[in-house]
């Protein structure tokens, strides 16, 4: 995780100090399916899509830093260099 924003920090209940510098494979938000399966552990659509360069759209469930799940849309997008290789990937989240 390379940036972690205010709206991040609200819906989540985790610091930008305690996600910056972190993988997201480090059990942070723990993105999982509406049966718990936890998308990291099942193939990680992050993984995906810097393998593949398609971009990824997923309803899943965050856990929060107090433990709760909360609904959410993750969406994922591949960054390019400029001669057309993935760089990396941006994943944005929004809680419905």
């Amino acid at each position: 995780i390379l940036y972690w924003n205010k709206g991040a920090e609200k819906i989540s209940g985790y610091l930008k100090s305690e996600c910056v510098g972190r993988s997201c494979a480090d059990d942070i938000l723990r993105h999982a399916d509406s049966c718990g399966n936890e998308y990291c552990k099942a193939g990680c659509p992050m993984q995906m899509t810097l393998k593949d360069g398609k971009p990824r759209e997923i309803e899943a469930f965050m856990m929060h830093k107090d433990g709760y799940r909360l609904p959410c849309t993750v969406s994922i997008k591949p960054l390019y260099d400029s001669i057309g290789v993935i760089r990396g990937a941006t994943e944005s989240f929004y809680i419905k």
